[in-house]
């Protein structure tokens, strides 16, 4: 589909009377145009090829319009694919339901030429576009993937001489001399950290998705348990973990996701006489909202804008290590998920990050 040879466009309609107009109003746009009468058939033509763009009468027998929208929409391999419905007359009900599950438009009968050429050629160049952009991802990926992994190796070599040369002078460097390999020594582990770090990134957009029932309550006990036991013995931690649902998701990007929040909630409150997290879920219609509330440093939300981009930071190193990676790859895995992430804070009063999991 990201391809201009890949356009393609399918017609269901179950009067042969209104696929006929349709399509020769579009013949000029020079697409290859498929036709189905009927639901069953339209999803049969569906995996056979990929339309790019489907124009979808919704009152239909057996299966209707909104019901075939549904099924398209819930399936990843189909959630490109841009879909006009087509309705007798301006029904606000249909058209607010269409919109609803994933409908980009809607056209109303009978046809007027001009209108309907534009919308599709509308929505093919946008489904053209989007479809380029995540191609120019993938290979952005690919390519931060391959440096990142050709960088780290002489890195290593570098940190690993600056090693044996200290062990070899021993004694007869001077304090400068000391002063600059330790430099050397810090400043390599500083950017094989970041360079881990990057590939970690990378590897969120190129992992195939492994969807399955997820326990989230038993996952963050898991990964809470995990990472307290690497903290000293001395460390207060209060963990108040509410009732969390079983969701559809990768088990292992979500423990990635969970690690990285639940970590970062433990680093900004380490200075805190005891650290306090709470776990919590609000239950809506369409969502489950869950936060994550720690008693850390916070932030100040003016600089909200900066939370998502790759090795920015709120914080100096000398504050609070890490390199600025961990909420890119949050807000990477949650899209992969079609969900969403919020985060609200105060300076000095803790953040709260709250994840956004569609039902």
């Amino acid at each position: 589909m990201s391809s201009k040879n890949n356009i393609n466009i399918l017609i269901v309609d179950d009067s042969l009377e209104h696929i006929r107009i349709a399509s020769s109003i579009l013949k000029s746009l020079k697409y290859p145009i498929r036709v189905a009468n009927n639901g069953m058939t339209a999803l049969k033509l569906i995996k056979e090829q990929i339309p790019t763009l489907i124009l979808l009468d919704i009152i239909m027998p057996k299966i209707n319009g909104f019901e075939i929208c549904n099924i398209i929409k819930k399936n990843p391999l189909y959630q490109d694919i841009a879909i006009i419905f087509m309705t007798a007359d301006q029904d606000e009900e249909s058209i607010q339901k269409g919109f609803s599950l994933g409908a980009q438009d809607y056209v109303v009968k009978p046809y007027k030429s001009s209108e309907l050429i534009a919308r599709v050629k509308t929505h093919i160049k946008l489904a053209s576009q989007s479809n380029e952009l995540k191609s120019a991802y993938k290979e952005l990926d690919q390519f931060c993937h391959t440096v990142s992994h050709d960088l780290k190796s002489p890195l290593n070599v570098i940190k690993q001489l600056s090693n044996l040369l200290s062990l070899e002078l021993g004694n007869t460097l001077t304090e400068d001399a000391l002063e600059i390999m330790n430099r050397i020594d810090n400043k390599s582990s500083e950017i094989i950290l970041m360079i881990e770090r990057l590939l970690e990134f990378s590897k969120m957009g190129q992992l195939e998705c492994n969807y399955t029932a997820v326990d989230l309550h038993s996952l963050f006990n898991e990964i809470m348990n995990e990472l307290t036991s690497l903290e000293k013995p001395s460390r207060k931690i209060k963990f108040n973990l509410g009732k969390l649902p079983t969701i559809n998701g990768d088990k292992t990007l979500l423990k990635f996701l969970i690690q990285n929040i639940l970590s970062n909630s433990l680093k900004f409150s380490n200075k805190n006489d005891i650290t306090i997290i709470n776990v919590f879920l609000d239950d809506r219609k369409d969502s489950y909202e869950i936060s994550i509330q720690d008693n850390g440093v916070g932030f100040n939300m003016k600089y909200s804008n900066k939370l998502f981009r790759i090795f920015e930071r709120l914080h100096s190193k000398e504050e609070f290590e890490g390199s600025g990676v961990g909420l890119a790859i949050v807000k990477r895995i949650m899209d992969r998920h079609n969900g969403a992430v919020y985060i609200c804070s105060q300076l000095y009063k803790g953040v709260t990050v709250t994840l956004s999991f569609p039902k």
